[in-house]
């Protein structure tokens, strides 16, 4: 044998038995985001005859849904489908039960099969820092939960089962100590499903009566529980809309769904939003509400769970509304000098709670 063709033989070896390998060093995973599935679990020990001759079958899918450096050669694969014109990687988007769908993006952290307690604590650092950069403000921070942690009966099997804690109980435990005042939003609502939409079903946010739960618990504590909006108040209705965001993540067609709707959807005649000038931006551009009425000034760092819903329901009671995309704690911290809030409302999707280390710009 050459010893060209010998270092052949032993350079394939090697990429067949690297992975077998790796398999202990690498994290044990029981999800595929990339296949959106349930990955074979390990195989029991065989007690009976049956079991003994499927034993093969079920070593062999354990081994190719576990073998070390799955992942980046997933990864891999899906970006050449997509550049030979394939669907290339699984969809962002996934239909859970009953038809209602769910973004990708965080769903495991939602319920709970994924958690990663340092992401949680850095999130939680940021608002404590934030709070002690804003003495004589009152601050109030919670987060938008993601469906499947208000309606994991609907989520689809392969993100469960419910585990607990999330981080989103980490978040809520990190703000906590250091003496910001928080909302858990799940508790009212899960309650609110009784009466209700309280998400879309093809779309990745809340619903109106979503947003409209979320407000009234939010004001409640800022100590503000005369601004609370009574939903047996408004007028209902039910429309049919097909802007939903989630079908084509999921490489669908546009579908329609029925939408609960009320009311108190507009800002007061003659009051708008304006720019908020000379602010970085990344995500989208700060605005401020002027209503010309006396009263305090409230500035949300949000996303768009509170960019649309929320200016309606505030604008009756503040003399300002400001708002900014929170862009993963990224942010330009200058807003607040340009907005002198009273009140700051700390209010991004759960999934979006998410700072790497980054910080505001011009926070220090």
């Amino acid at each position: 044998m050459t010893r060209p063709r010998r270092f052949l033989i032993l350079a394939v070896l090697a990429v067949l038995v690297a992975p077998v390998i790796a398999m202990p060093f690498v994290p044990f995973k029981t999800v595929s985001l990339e296949e959106n599935r349930r990955l074979a679990p390990a195989p029991a020990r065989p007690t009976t005859a049956g079991e003994w001759r499927k034993l093969p079958r079920v070593l062999d899918a354990w081994l190719a849904d576990h073998f070390g450096f799955r992942d980046p050669l997933m990864q891999a694969a899906g970006e050449l489908q997509r550049k030979l014109g394939g669907e290339g990687a699984a969809a962002t988007a996934v239909t859970g039960k009953s038809g209602q769908m769910f973004l990708v993006d965080g769903l495991l952290r939602s319920t709970g099969q994924e958690l990663d307690p340092a992401r949680a604590a850095d999130y939680a650092g940021f608002v404590c820092e934030a709070k002690a950069k804003l003495p004589g403000v009152t601050v109030v921070a919670s987060l938008a939960p993601s469906p499947a942690e208000i309606e994991p009966d609907l989520a689809p099997d392969w993100a469960g089962p419910p585990k607990s804690p999330t981080e989103y109980d980490l978040i809520l435990k990190g703000l906590a100590r250091c003496g910001v005042t928080t909302v858990d939003l799940r508790p009212s609502l899960r309650a609110a499903r009784a009466e209700g939409q309280v998400y879309r079903q093809l779309d990745s946010h809340w619903s109106l009566r979503g947003s409209l739960v979320a407000y009234n618990q939010i004001v409640g504590a800022m100590g503000r529980p005369g601004w609370r909006i009574d939903p047996k108040a408004l007028s209902w209705g039910v429309v049919a809309l097909d802007n939903g965001d989630l079908p084509r993540l999921a490489g669908q067609p546009q579908a329609a769904e029925r939408v609960e709707i009320h009311d108190s959807t507009a800002l007061p005649p003659g009051v708008t939003r304006a720019p908020i000038p000379g602010l970085e931006a990344h995500s989208a551009p700060a605005f401020l509400i002027d209503t010309g009425k006396p009263g305090p000034t409230v500035l949300i760092v949000g996303d768009s769970f509170t960019a649309d819903p929320m200016p309606p329901y505030f604008a009756a009671h503040v003399g300002k509304l400001a708002w900014v995309h929170e862009d993963r704690c990224a942010f330009d911290w200058r807003v607040v000098a340009r907005v002198k809030p009273d009140y700051v409302v700390f209010l991004p999707a759960a999934r979006e709670a998410v700072c790497g280390g980054a910080r505001p710009a011009h926070f220090n």
